[in-house]
């Protein structure tokens, strides 16, 4: 018998005993009940009620919820005012009623491994759900954005962001703005590009909301800096992606949410408006073993639907391609997407550089925004790469100005660049209603859009504009010489044959 270990585990108890005496006591003094978690039996569900950042920072477990459906919490740190704040917005969120238990340190510090210890599913009662029933009301009743606001004025809070999802994928809604402003939250959607007003929130009904959608998404709760996060809901048993980013503003923090369906059928490049000619300049640049591809235009211009297309048609079980996408928006079966923080440079820098040692045919680099990155593009596109790109700049003859402006030598962009568009995307003339206005387009008279394009293949003349660094200017009259054919134009095109107005067309080409 060795007494020195039982003298050790003796004094180990007393020590845990004494502990566990003063939390009884503390408890007492604070009008709390005492819990001591040693050999509770914690369902998961219930653990997970609050997410382990915020159990952990403010030492609270979730451990049972009783007989009135209230969800009971142990603490060691009771004075804590954050606990409480949290405990609020969780409330909120989740639609819960929290009593707070006081225990010792050690029994909090067991509740918390549990988060480790204890496998935790994801529940179906944490997703958003736009269920059969959900489609049928669409289907049945509501034909309009304005049938959709009635609607969510009479619903309970509880329904209320189930039902803005589901409104925002019966009107193929791309993106869900929830903005507050002084007296109400303005729910609007963009559709077909354009921001649509839906409906007004009260505002209590909104911080209940917001509540529900930082917890979906792991956001810090008790924070309103700027935070970025994704979720998933469930659409008839097909999944969405939610990426949603928050913003401090005057009258409280705006959510921006883009929807995402994880599986998308992809668009030609036909159906996205390609006239015949571009599509044969882009058929020409893809056949040709390396070299590089820009697609350039402002954010919402189409750039990564037109590469997704691209991609679709290089994606041969022959070709390795691999892309550096932020975010990866879609997934294609076949092809090698890796998801890169573009802000963080070093890293993606690393990310490209490291993709070029895995022998790709074809490559897609999310977008250009310095020389570094230029310059590894272009190298990979002069050593036996096909790389497809995007650049933020007005139009097509201005992206050599643009790559110069960043510092690229005029010697990488000479001989290396395949072909550069240029592009927008406009709203088509919805055909029911010839355009007048209806329910089904929200009475504006489009629905769907479809791209102009312009394109320019560098020659000769072209790369002496490169090789001595001329101005933007000298850039787009080469273009024009050369014959090609603007946005503006192509578009003007597509007025006469009715496809879409010349309003848009001024709307989106105008600089």
């Amino acid at each position: 018998m060795n007494i020195n270990n039982d003298v050790d585990s003796t004094l180990k108890q007393m020590s845990q005993d004494d502990e566990e005496m003063t939390a009884k006591a503390m408890a007492q003094a604070l009008g709390l009940p005492y819990i001591d978690l040693k050999n509770y039996p914690i369902e998961p569900k219930i653990l997970k009620i609050i997410p382990e950042e915020e159990a952990i920072k403010n030492r609270a477990v979730a451990f049972l919820r009783d007989q009135e459906g209230q969800v009971k919490v142990l603490t060691d740190k009771a004075d804590n005012p954050n606990l409480r704040s949290m405990l609020e917005k969780i409330a909120e969120a989740k639609h819960e009623n929290f009593l707070i238990s006081f225990g010792s340190k050690k029994s909090v510090d067991f509740g918390l491994t549990l988060y480790k210890n204890v496998p935790i599913d994801r529940s179906k009662e944490d997703q958003v759900h736009v269920t059969q029933e959900l489609q049928e009301t669409f289907d049945e009743g509501m034909k309009s954005l304005i049938d959709l606001r009635d609607k969510i004025s009479k619903v309970s809070t509880t329904e209320i962001l189930d039902l803005i999802f589901a409104g925002a994928i019966k009107n193929d809604a791309s993106d869900i703005h929830l903005e507050p402003e002084e007296t109400d939250v303005r729910i609007r959607y963009r559709v077909d590009g354009i921001l649509q007003d839906v409906a007004d929130l009260p505002t209590a009904a909104f911080k209940q909301i917001i509540g529900r959608i930082k917890y979906l998404s792991k956001l810090k709760l008790d924070v309103t800096h700027p935070q970025d996060g994704r979720f998933t809901i469930d659409v008839l048993g097909e999944e969405v992606d939610i990426r949603v980013a928050t913003l401090p503003s005057s009258f409280g923090e705006a959510v921006v949410m883009r929807l995402l369906p994880k599986k998308k059928s992809f668009i030609t490049l036909e159906q996205l408006g390609f006239r015949p000619d571009a599509l044969q300049a882009v058929e020409a640049a893809i056949s040709l073993p390396q070299g590089l591809i820009f697609n350039t235009g402002p954010t919402g211009s189409g750039k990564s639907t037109t590469l997704y297309a691209i991609l679709q048609k290089l994606n041969t079980p022959e070709k390795k391609i691999i892309t550096m996408e932020n975010p990866v928006e879609y997934r294609i079966e076949g092809i090698e997407q890796i998801q890169v923080d573009m802000d963080n440079e070093t890293a993606f820098l690393d990310i490209l550089k490291g993709s070029l040692r895995q022998d790709p045919n074809v490559m897609m680099i999310g977008e250009i925004r310095d020389a570094e990155s230029a310059d590894i593009a272009l190298q990979a596109a002069m050593t036996g790469h096909l790389v497809l790109t995007t650049l933020h700049t007005n139009n097509a003859p201005s992206a050599f100005a643009r790559l110069a402006e960043i510092g690229v030598k005029p010697y990488l962009m000479a001989g290396t660049i395949n072909l550069i568009i240029g592009q927008r995307l406009v709203r088509k003339i919805h055909t029911e209603c010839g355009g007048k206005g209806c329910p089904i387009c929200h009475q504006t008279g489009y629905k769907g859009r479809v791209a102009l394009v312009e394109y320019i293949k560098p020659t000769a003349e072209i790369e002496d504009l490169i090789l001595r660094q001329a101005p933007i200017r000298e850039f787009e009259e080469m273009a024009k010489k050369l014959g090609m054919k603007t946005m503006y134009q192509d578009g003007m095109e597509k007025v006469a044959a009715g496809i879409t107005t010349k309003e848009e067309v001024e709307r989106v080409t105008q600089e």
